[in-house]
């Protein structure tokens, strides 16, 4: 049965079968040809046509009641729907704010480690300007310093050569 057919009812077979028992009776009565029976015809045709359409009537607010309700569950549903897909739809919204942030605080540390990096290599290019102008000056090479092969060997080393935790110059 196709979604857009509906059953028949009680009361719409019921409207049927009256209105032929008066079509019925109205041949009935053309064929005597009396006015007793032409008007008891009548009489039928019009209370025939009288309880059917109350049937009809009562048939077409059934149908609209359930066509009303079948609208409210509905709605209910898209607005559930609706509710659903917003509460997804925020905690995307939160979800990527956080990895945005959090990406953001990365690249605020990589830059900030960049700029430590970019200084200690400024540093270090300067010890070795430095280096190079003693070895242009005295015309042999000192003895290297470990702090510009590695300057966290440098702190480590002057460390224990101290005891006290303070670099030797």
């Amino acid at each position: 049965m196709s979604s857009r057919t509906l059953p028949r009812s009680l009361r719409v077979t019921s409207a049927v079968i009256v209105l032929a028992l008066a079509a019925v009776v109205v041949v009935a009565g053309v064929a005597m040809q009396t006015v007793p029976a032409l008007i008891m015809a009548a009489c039928v045709a019009l209370s025939s046509g009288i309880t059917s359409t109350v049937l009809m009537s009562e048939e077409i607010r059934d149908v609209r009641q359930r066509f009303a309700r079948d609208r409210v569950r509905d709605a209910r549903t898209i607005a559930q729907r609706e509710r659903e897909h917003l509460d997804v739809d925020a905690s995307f919204r939160r979800a990527v704010g956080e990895r945005l942030r959090a990406s953001e605080a990365e690249i605020a540390r990589l830059r900030a480690d960049l700029a430590a990096g970019s200084a200690q290599i400024d540093e270090l290019e300067e010890r070795l300007a430095t280096e190079q102008e003693l070895v242009a000056m005295l015309g042999m090479r000192p003895e290297i310093d470990p702090r510009i092969v590695s300057p966290t060997a440098s702190a480590e080393s002057g460390e224990q050569a101290d005891g006290s935790g303070l670099r030797s110059a």
